[in-house]
């Protein structure tokens, strides 16, 4: 494909498997400087020898734990000290938190911190920049607004989503936009989905888990040209699964 991001700088949390390491991939192919972030050193290292192999430009490797509050500053200035600005931010990050309705208030603190805080850190850091140039692409993994269960993760990740709403109103005329991914069962490195396991396959029109490149696809797109006039939006990849949101 060529979708014209050749120049643009991409920054990719949970960047190590899965749908991260796929969008990653995509992004640097089609000429985009990438900035992968997460924890595991080994596999991050290991991807940016690949893209490099490949061809692509030689990716920052930014290792760092964002369930730790204080790293988002340190995120930004290791990105900064190197490189002066990141046109696209891919917030791929969470974890899957199913709770009780009567859960302490800690475990609600931790999936929001841990599922909705990413995001809006992250854009607050690099959000100036983007302005300033007027241009940005913040396209956030969300999930299912139709939950079977109580869920902390998911009701973080439905925040997110109207966030993004409210954040693609006030930045669009800037040259931003902002959206959300909602991924279906996919297959990924951890074997896990943002849905709750007895929901199988045959659930999906397509009758079989989706793959973390076609993940990939729809966020990449949506960072190209291609996606300039969609913003505010919710772009659902779940093989026609029928629960929605």
């Amino acid at each position: 494909m060529e979708l014209g991001l050749g120049g643009r700088v991409a920054l990719i949390t949970g960047a190590s498997a899965g749908i991260g390491r796929a969008t990653s991939r995509l992004l640097a192919e089609e000429g985009a400087q990438t900035i992968l972030v997460g924890r595991r050193e080994k596999e991050l290292e290991e991807l940016a020898r690949e893209i490099s192999a490949a061809g692509g430009a030689a990716p920052l490797v930014v290792i760092d734990d964002i369930n730790d509050p204080a790293s988002f500053e340190r995120i930004e200035a290791s990105v900064l000290a190197k490189i002066d600005h990141v046109d696209i931010l891919v917030n791929n990050v969470g974890q899957s938190r199913p709770l009780a309705w009567d859960s302490p208030e800690a475990a609600w603190e931790e999936a929001f911190g841990l599922n909705f805080r990413p995001a809006r850190r992250l854009a607050a850091a690099f959000l100036p920049g983007m302005r300033a140039r007027k241009f940005g692409r913040i396209v956030s993994l969300t999930a299912t607004l139709e939950p079977s269960h109580v869920s902390g993760s998911l009701t973080a990740k439905a925040a997110v989503v109207v966030w993004s709403k409210g954040l693609s109103r006030v930045v669009a005329k800037e040259g931003i936009t902002v959206n959300c991914v909602s991924p279906g069962m996919v297959d990924t490195a951890r074997g896990g989905t943002s849905w709750p396991s007895h929901h199988q396959t045959h659930e999906t029109l397509l009758g079989r888990r989706g793959q973390p490149h076609e993940i990939a696809g729809a966020v990449v797109w949506l960072a190209g040209p291609g996606g300039r006039f969609v913003t505010g939006q919710t772009v659902h990849v779940n093989g026609g699964a029928y629960l929605g949101g």
